[in-house]
């Protein structure tokens, strides 16, 4: 576990002092993008034909979507385009940069492992020395495939099991680079099943009859570059013209670019020249069929609070809609026990159109082909808040996020062990 030298305790004190905005924690944190004329609208009663057209607008960058009110990242220019459009909106922040200039502050001092968000390297070298220290029920993979920047994709195993074809859960994390609180929680989750295994009774019985996969980055070139030069950025870094980037959770292969997706390089949900045009989208892909038999699988992202279950893209109900609804009802349920904090329960065709996401994919006959007689219950789990912070989550809302999320994945893989969904 890292902790403060004596030298970064005198750089910090030197930084609070001086106000020097450079001096983050991180040596290599270095943000080169101004977000100078930008600021965050609310837009209320946004149609579907609206929704579309701002989703595939170049400089539109949706951050939150609540029944029909929505958040979105704009250039003062592109505040013109939203009321030419004909879509009422009012300002939510007034500067995305002062906004990331707060969270660079909440940066600067250093604290615990979970008081604090970590760069790639250490998050690995993390998973690496929790591996070494739980050898009994952790079995760690360095790498699952390469990145598109040549960066390892981990996979962590726990299981207290020693049987064979043990039931499996599914968990990726990070698949959108600038939701640092998804990989963050996806540790926490980590940590407390190996504390609690053999101290606790529920966690000891769970791990003993179920092999937990995790993946803790989806996108790890997009993270890094969240430290290094763009503090927002979504997409994964694939090269390309006239912009950069895939959105890797519009890239599966389920119904690929049937909607809510656009096939503009310079749009935040570009989805790439085909399904799984991307190494990290066919590594995570590849790996999930390789590991029958999985019962359930969460694609953790931030932010809205929402649990989202298939489909997303077609109002037509999943064959087993009313099993699926109840699970993530449940897991609303226990959530809200612990904070008080509410998360809404529901479809994804719900929230807006989108088609090609990890969630779809994981419910659908592609990634089940090696599942046997069972099928992968697929969600998308939208972490904390609803708009005061976005995805500047600052790092003290690790822990109770965290604390929150323990008792649903527990419910979580404790009702699908007990009524699996069968083909």
């Amino acid at each position: 576990m890292m902790r403060t030298t004596l030298v970064e305790t005198l750089v910090l004190f030197l930084c609070f002092f001086l106000g020097a905005l450079v001096c983050i924690t991180s040596a290599t944190y270095g943000r080169k993008q101004n977000y100078g004329d930008q600021v965050v609208v609310r837009c209320s009663n946004v149609s579907r034909v609206q929704y579309q057209a701002i989703s595939t607008q170049p400089g539109m960058d949706i951050w939150y979507i609540s029944n029909n009110n929505i958040d979105v990242r704009v250039s003062w220019e592109n505040v013109m385009w939203l009321r030419q459009l004909g879509i009422h909106c009012t300002i939510l922040h007034d500067s995305v940069e002062q906004l990331v200039k707060q969270f660079e502050k909440d940066l600067m001092v250093k604290q615990e492992w979970f008081e604090e968000y970590h760069e790639y390297d250490d998050i690995i070298k993390w998973y690496e020395e929790l591996a070494n220290r739980y050898t009994d029920i952790v079995t760690y993979y360095p790498s699952i495939g390469k990145s598109y920047e040549g960066r390892d994709m981990p996979a962590v195993h726990i299981t207290g099991s020693t049987a064979p074809n043990i039931f499996k859960i599914y968990f990726q994390c990070q698949i959108h680079a600038r939701e640092w609180i998804s990989g963050a929680v996806c540790g926490y989750i980590v940590n407390y099943l190996l504390e609690n295994y053999g101290n606790n009774d529920d966690v000891t019985k769970l791990l003993d009859s179920v092999e937990f996969i995790f993946i803790p980055f989806v996108n790890p070139d997009g993270y890094a570059y969240t430290w290094s030069n763009d503090r927002l950025w979504r997409k994964n870094r694939r090269s390309g013209s006239p912009c950069d980037g895939v959105d890797l959770n519009r890239n599966y292969d389920e119904h690929w670019s049937e909607g809510g997706s656009s096939s503009n390089p310079c749009s935040e949900t570009y989805h790439g020249t085909g399904p799984e045009s991307e190494p990290e989208t066919q590594n995570t892909a590849n790996y999930f069929r390789s590991n029958d038999v999985i019962l359930g699988a969460i694609d953790w992202h931030s932010y809205s609070q929402l649990i989202l279950r298939p489909y997303g893209w077609t109002s037509e109900d999943a064959p087993d809609e009313a099993q699926l609804k109840a699970i993530g009802d449940g897991m609303s349920d226990r959530i809200f026990a612990v904070h008080g904090k509410y998360y809404t329960s529901q479809k994804g065709i719900g929230l807006y159109p989108t088609s090609g996401t990890a969630r779809d994919w994981f419910y659908s006959d592609n990634a089940n082909v090696n599942n046997g007689d069972y099928r992968s219950a697929g969600y998308t789990l939208e972490l904390r808040d609803t708009g005061q912070y976005g995805f500047l989550l600052p790092p003290d809302q690790i822990i109770p996020n965290g604390e929150e999320m323990v008792p649903a994945v527990m419910y979580f893989a404790n009702t699908l062990l007990e009524d699996p969904i069968k083909k």
